[in-house]
This record gives C-alpha cells, structure tokens and sequence, in this order.
C-alpha cells in the first residue's frame, strides 16, 4: 500500500462495534479453556477470587491476556497486566496505566462500556469486536471474566482475546499501531 492510500484509508471515521456472544458454544479453544478454569475456580461462588487464577494456568493464552484493576469512586479501570502479544500488537505496553489514556478513543470507549458492563452485571461477557476503517476492517473475540469477593463485589477483570492469524496486519492498516 502506497502512503497516498494508506493517508486516505486512516483519514476516513473508524467505527468500532461490540456485538455481545453467547457463552457456549465458544469457538475458540483458548478462551474456551479460561472460561472452563474461571468456571472451575469460581465452584459455587459468583466468581473466582482475584488470585484464583494463577499465571501457569493461563500459558497457552498468556500474551492475549489482561488483566484490569477495577477502581471506584468514581468508576476507572487500570491495565495491570498486559498481555504481551497484545501490547506488541498496539505498539506499546498500558502496564500500569488508565484504560481512558487508549488510543484511538473510539477503540477506548468501546473498552470502557464494555468493562463497565462486565462490572455492572458482575458476570462473564464474550464479545465480538469488529473494527472498520472505509472498506477495511478486522474482527475479534474478548472474553472479560470478573474476579473478586464472595459478596459480588468486582475487583479484577481477565480478560483473553482471540484473532484469526491475518488481524495484526490489519490492526495496522486500521490505524491501530502508532507511528
């Protein structure tokens, strides 16, 4: 793609939609198996605890994963962990930074109402994200599984996204990738 094209794809609106999936069947093996250890870890409570789920559980799926601080008063999300792929993907690392400094803000309200939602309802959310720039565009999974306290109280989001093999060229040509 020649810079003249590329100018004229990033110069158009980018339009980021979340279309909320069932919980089962779900398609993809990685999430569907932290979905099955969440599940597992929760046993008969709302969710699991914060640190129920350890790092060596989630090693398949490890660079696709975040996980997000849910502060209050008000309401904020903060990136903990970020998944290294993921960070490789946006071309720079949120570790330790607020969801509302994302990048472009299209793609960061998305995140919050998505984030907001999963707290809200304090329950696990499987989206489907499609992400379009005039006649290009990308689509992926997320899944954002709550952990906290035994009363329903959120205090952590993991979350685990999945994309076909070609998304990260794509995310660049969408303009997700900073120059």
């Amino acid at each position: 793609m020649t810079a003249a094209n590329e100018n004229q794809v990033l110069g158009e609106p980018l339009l980021v939609t979340g279309r909320r999936l069932p919980l089962q069947p779900i398609a993809d093996q990685g999430i569907a198996h932290v979905f099955a250890l969440w599940n597992q870890r929760r046993g008969a409570a709302r969710m699991p605890a914060r640190g129920a789920l350890r790092p060596e559980a989630l090693v398949p799926v490890l660079g696709k994963v975040n996980l997000v601080a849910v502060l209050r008063d008000p309401l904020r999300f903060q990136f903990r962990v970020r998944g290294s792929v993921i960070a490789d993907l946006h071309d720079h690392d949120m570790t330790g930074r607020d969801v509302a400094e994302m990048r472009p803000p299209e793609y960061r309200d998305m995140l919050i109402r998505h984030y907001t939602e999963a707290v809200e309802l304090a329950a696990p959310l499987l989206y489907e994200i499609q992400q379009m720039r005039g006649r290009h565009s990308a689509v992926y999974r997320r899944i954002i599984l709550p952990l906290g306290s035994e009363d329903g109280l959120v205090e952590m989001l993991l979350t685990v996204s999945a994309w076909e093999r070609d998304f990260p060229a794509k995310t660049e040509l969408l303009g997700f990738k900073r120059r």
